[in-house]
């Protein structure tokens, strides 16, 4: 029988052409998306398409999903790749009775309260942690784990809302009328952040690889370069892949792809990765770009087949091959700012492959997270230390003019976003 797949959409760029890899003639696929999300889509093939104003309001995903079903019939498969709508499609599983991943399954990949007791309990080692719902809960961890730590929300993204706190009166001064209901806090790890992506199928992880990261995610949410390159120490890798399994197994991940985020600290009697977070999804910024045009995976094409129960053809991911990486510019510290000039570097940089750099007069506002930065760049190297060694020749060619939209700013004109930022190597 053919299926009949419902597509939450919220993405606007190529990640949202579905028909590259979804046969819209064999199956029936509907689409709930925002307006933005429209524009890819290809509505002669799809069954219907409906925009919705806010793919979070549970009412109204339903009542739209409602709609089609009387229209069309029951759904079979249900199908998000935004981590922002899993809980609306595990929302809709569970109304519908639609089989797959449902609220309380959504919740081990979402919540990191929730996902961090599971991964715990499997013998895993966590942060400590707890929810922490109000003032009161907030300062009783502070007393008992001491600064710094970290107050973030539960089912948050994007490092928004996190925050690294590292006193007392830093305390007092986010719980000023801070909203706590859906807050965390856990506990600060000094290590160095490790990514590890990957594809599941049946419970078999196909593929992985593991990425070192050069500073954090809230590091470049806060005004720092991002740079990550894949791993090729073997050893680790080895390591760090049967902690993902175990990861996977905790947390009921048996046909995703996902992006794992660990710790790697000082040894401590030979344990010394911690685990962070993960998503039930390909990993952001540039880390789809980088497995498929350096390691041939669509990332975001397995997210789909594997949830649809499809066989996947995916090879092992091979050390000796090339490493991969990539370095995110973060946008300037005075914001609004307008570009007036950038350097390309493609060609001056050997293992540089691609690079996407904002064109002058493009208004960097603040809110542009992964997707608008101050430049992106790609690398392909033989080594780890190749492509670690062409980022920090980036950062120091880079160049970005720009100045404040508010001609009447009293800060001074910037020469560059390369004094602003730097990527620990």
């Amino acid at each position: 029988m053919n299926r009949h797949v419902l597509i939450l959409n919220r993405w606007a760029n190529s990640f949202a052409e579905y028909h590259r890899y979804l046969d819209h003639t064999t199956d029936r696929i509907a689409y709930l998306t925002t307006a933005a999300g429209r524009q890819p889509l290809d509505e002669e093939l799809a069954e219907s398409v409906r925009v919705v104003s806010d793919l979070t309001d549970t009412a109204e995903v339903l009542a739209q999903t409602a709609r089609l079903i009387g229209l069309y019939g029951p759904f079979t498969h249900v199908l998000a790749l935004s981590e922002f709508d899993l809980e609306a499609a595990g929302e809709i599983r569970r109304h519908f009775g639609i089989p797959g991943r449902g609220p309380a399954e959504v919740a081990a990949v979402r919540d990191k309260v929730v996902m961090k007791g599971l991964v715990a309990a499997a013998g895993l080692r966590v942060p400590a942690f707890r929810e922490t719902p109000d003032a009161g809960s907030v300062r009783e961890f502070a007393d008992r784990h001491g600064y710094p730590f970290v107050l973030k929300p539960r089912a948050g993204a994007d490092s928004q809302g996190v925050h690294v706190v590292r006193s007392e009166d830093r305390l007092d001064a986010l719980l000023d009328g801070a909203e706590l209901a859906d807050a965390q806090c856990e506990e600060f790890i000094d290590g160095v952040l490790y990514q590890i992506d990957g594809v599941v199928r049946g419970g078999e992880l196909l593929t992985s690889r593991a990425w070192r990261c050069g500073a954090s995610c809230l590091d470049f949410a806060t005004g720092t370069a991002f740079s990550s390159v894949a791993n090729d120490d073997p050893e680790f890798e080895r390591r760090v892949t049967a902690f993902a399994e175990r990861v996977c197994a905790a947390l009921a991940l048996t046909d995703d792809v996902f992006h794992l985020e660990v710790f790697r600290t000082a040894p401590d009697d030979g344990d010394d990765l911690v685990f962070l977070e993960i998503g039930a999804r390909a990993g952001g910024g540039q880390v789809r770009y980088v497995w498929e045009e350096v390691y041939g995976v669509d990332l975001v094409a397995a997210s789909a087949l594997v949830q649809l129960g499809e066989e996947l053809r995916v090879a092992p991911m091979d050390l000796a091959g090339p490493v991969a990486g990539y370095l995110m510019m973060p946008e300037p510290p005075v914001r609004p700012a307008v570009v007036e000039s950038v350097t390309s570097l493609v060609g001056r940089v050997p293992e540089l492959y691609a690079e996407t750099l904002p064109p002058p007069g493009t208004v960097l506002s603040g809110n542009g997270g992964a997707v608008h930065t101050a430049g992106t760049f790609r690398y392909r190297g033989a080594t780890s230390e190749q492509v670690e060694a062409a980022i920090r020749r980036t950062m120091a060619a880079y160049r970005l003019d720009w100045h404040p939209l508010d001609e009447h700013s009293t800060d001074t004109r910037g020469p560059a976003v390369r004094e602003a930022a730097h990527v620990v190597l």
